[in-house]
């Protein structure tokens, strides 16, 4: 008798809880898939000196397992829910004998397998998705590769033991919960609401607390938006964190008191007009204004957590983008070693260095560079030079100089034509972030005077702007390149190094070389350190003297990869907030159309069409489904024009303006589609069970 009393409540649950079971089979197919590309079976890169994936792999599972706790509220949430739902039903059985140990059970056993038959399903299909997620991993590294299914052992165990744990987690609560509740106490459980409503007066603060917040929110955009024309493109990052962090919070406080606000607009609507009084709008108010007052709260989650999830979808793919394209021009060279004077504090201490040693260090390990420059810039001014003591902030840097040997050097090494130079002329190299055409216009001396009365003039192209790395800058952005007989005149202030190879460094030797090369220059002058590094080295913003030295190999890994991961986890972190929120929505109103069967009932015994019924629930379906959708979209539209503020210049540079419209346009359309499908799901349920209630009742049953 239990086994067929099983097997008829699975099939009841799978029917009203279609949704919820649709929601863990994609769950589950996104954690298979993301999970797979951890996997030890997966040599997804194997053999690749060029990459290591210990740090992808790391980043990966850390996140997803991370991101995917937030399946635990769901099923917890969702099996409360259900719990309520079923809680007469329950009764029942314990009325006709049934032990609540029993019912229990029962509840237990038809979760988990409903629960480990989607998971099942997942993996299934998470196989498929592997395939694909490994094709898009190897077209982002540059790697050729080809479809294959991604069926790996340990993650298919993996998938298992969390979704499995999960559920006897919140299984086991919840028989529990059953067990100690008296049977009084289980009769009355679905009369126990998700939240009250409140009084006229909290209503009306909750609406002025609303128009406060987004309205401070508007203000704040506004006045952040400003900042791009005082800074130049380049708002300080104290000055972006202010703004940001005023806006977001005042849009939490804002959605939270945004559904009571709702709710003062409803009972302004309901107490007086004429739609209301027409056909049956005031049932539809009431039914509105019952829903929303007994889950605000869940509305509010709801909208903040789709919030979360439309700007995870953009901005974090936008943000790998950035990374991406800004490795073109942090690392033009495979080589790059930076030197600094910045904690030297006599001119006569900065060091000539003789980078030989360099290159002996790379041929010891069978890597012959290919072409080198030594590029040595100078104090335009001697009189700029400062100490750690004199500084103002520890950003202010004295402007500096170099020739134009060097410069065409790095040029061509990079892969750019050469620039003349005149007699006694100079231009300057700029910050590749930055407005090339808007710094031209807004030099306004045409001229120079050293500090031996050597004059120099602007030449006829002012400004150049290619990427040759961001070593060359001392703090400020730009560098003035000078003629080479000129320079020779003036005092040195540090020596950078760069070098290409004819062969790529392998990954696991960059970090080898990079403490050989430091020790190395240790040996070679170790009077700086004996002089400043006790001195210094407790000052927190202290670099040794060549720091960084940076491997094109290696940067080209981590960053690339580090993008990839942000793209992948913003795709799964976003897409798994929002179906987790439609899921809950969708479940609202399902069982809300199975709870009001008998006001459907009596409203069409009192002469209402059927058509109208359905255009009511349609009605009340579409406000409460689209109502904290559309404003978690104007939320999180503001959110990424904040974000855009603050990153514009870098967007433009290293995306466009159609590669990041492009960016914004892919994941609305991705939102839209789960949109459609969850709401068409809704309202198919909803309208089926309209329709076997009025059934049922013509055939004289009820429900």
């Amino acid at each position: 008798m239990y086994a067929k009393l099983f097997r008829g409540n699975i099939r009841k649950t799978l029917r009203d809880y279609l949704v919820y079971f649709f929601t863990l089979v994609v769950s589950s197919t996104l954690f298979f898939a993301f999970l797979s590309l951890t996997s030890r079976y997966n040599d997804i890169l194997g053999g690749d000196g060029n990459y290591s994936l210990a740090l992808f792999q790391d980043t990966i599972r850390y996140a997803v397992l991370a991101v995917s706790f937030i399946f635990i509220v769901l099923v917890r949430y969702i099996n409360s829910h259900m719990l309520r739902q079923r809680s007469r039903e329950f009764s029942v059985y314990m009325i006709l004998g049934m032990e609540q140990r029993t019912v229990a059970g029962q509840f237990f056993r038809e979760i988990f397998v409903m629960g480990m038959a989607a998971v099942l399903s997942g993996c299934v299909f998470g196989t498929v998705l592997s395939g694909v997620m490994t094709l898009f991993v190897m077209k982002m590294v540059g790697r050729p590769a080809s479809f294959r299914l991604g069926l790996y052992p340990d993650t298919m165990l993996m998938t298992c033991l969390f979704f499995g744990a999960a559920f006897v987690l919140v299984g086991a609560f919840n028989a529990r919960r059953i067990c100690r509740l008296k049977l009084i106490d289980l009769l009355n459980e679905k009369k126990a609401g998700e939240g009250q409503g409140m009084g006229k007066r909290k209503y009306v603060f909750s609406f002025i607390v609303a128009l406060l917040c987004f309205g401070v929110d508007a203000v704040a955009l506004y006045n952040f938006s400003g900042m791009n024309g005082v800074y130049a493109g380049d708002i300080p990052a104290e000055v972006s964190n202010l703004y940001q962090a005023v806006a977001i919070v005042a849009a939490v406080i804002g959605i939270f008191a945004f559904y009571h606000a709702v709710l003062f607009v409803l009972s302004l609507i309901r107490r007086g007009g004429k739609w209301k009084n027409r056909g049956i709008n005031s049932v539809l108010l009431g039914s509105l204004f019952q829903k929303i007052s007994s889950t605000a709260k869940v509305l509010s989650i709801s909208t903040l957590a789709v919030t979360v999830s439309l700007v995870a979808f953009v901005v974090l793919p936008t943000l790998a983008e950035i990374t991406t394209g800004y490795l073109e021009y942090r690392m033009p060279y495979h080589v790059m070693i930076y030197n600094t004077y910045r904690y030297i504090d006599e001119m006569d201490d900065i060091p000539q260095i003789d980078f030989s040693f360099v290159g002996e260090i790379l041929r010891r390990r069978g890597i012959e560079i290919s072409e080198e420059v030594t590029q040595e810039s100078y104090f335009v001014w001697e009189r700029d030079f400062n100490t750690v003591d004199t500084r103002e902030h520890w950003r202010d840097m004295p402007r500096l100089a170099m020739g134009i040997s060097d410069y065409n050097r790095m040029r061509e090494m990079a892969g750019f034509p050469l620039v003349p130079l005149g007699e006694n002329e100079f231009f300057m190299h700029l910050d590749y972030e930055m407005d090339m055409e808007e710094m031209a216009g807004s030099i306004r001396t045409r001229t120079l005077e050293l500090d031996d009365g050597t004059q120099l003039g602007l030449a006829e192209t002012a400004v150049y702007n290619e990427p040759l790395g961001k070593y060359l800058f001392n703090s400020d952005g730009s560098i003035l390149v000078f003629p080479d007989d000129v320079c020779g005149r003036l005092h040195l202030a540090r020596t950078c190094y760069y070098a290409n190879t004819q062969t790529a460094v392998p990954y696991g030797d960059c970090n080898v070389i990079r403490d050989e090369i430091d020790a190395a220059f240790r040996e070679n002058y170790g009077y700086l350190f004996e002089r400043y590094e006790e001195k210094y080295q407790s000052d927190r913003h202290y670099v040794s003297f060549i720091d960084p030295i940076r491997f094109w190999t290696q940067e080209n890994n981590d960053v690339v990869l580090t993008a990839v991961s942000v793209r992948l986890l913003g795709i799964y972190a976003g897409t798994i907030f929002f179906i987790i929120c439609m899921t809950v929505l969708a479940l609202h109103l399902i069982t809300d159309s199975i709870d009001f069967s008998a006001q459907y009932r009596t409203l069409h015994q009192i002469g209402v069409e059927r058509e109208d019924l359905a255009g009511m629930v349609s009605r009340k379906s579409f406000c409460y489904f689209f109502v904290p959708c559309i404003t978690a979209f104007i939320i999180a539209l503001s959110v990424i024009y904040s974000f855009a503020v603050r990153y514009g210049h870098k967007i433009l540079t290293y995306m466009g303006t159609s590669g990041f419209q492009f960016g914004v346009l892919i994941p609305g359309l991705l939102v839209a589609t789960v949109l459609v499908c969850y709401y068409g799901i809704t309202i198919y349920a909803i309208k089926r069970n309209l329709t076997v209630t009025l059934d049922l009742q013509a055939r004289g049953y009820s429900r």
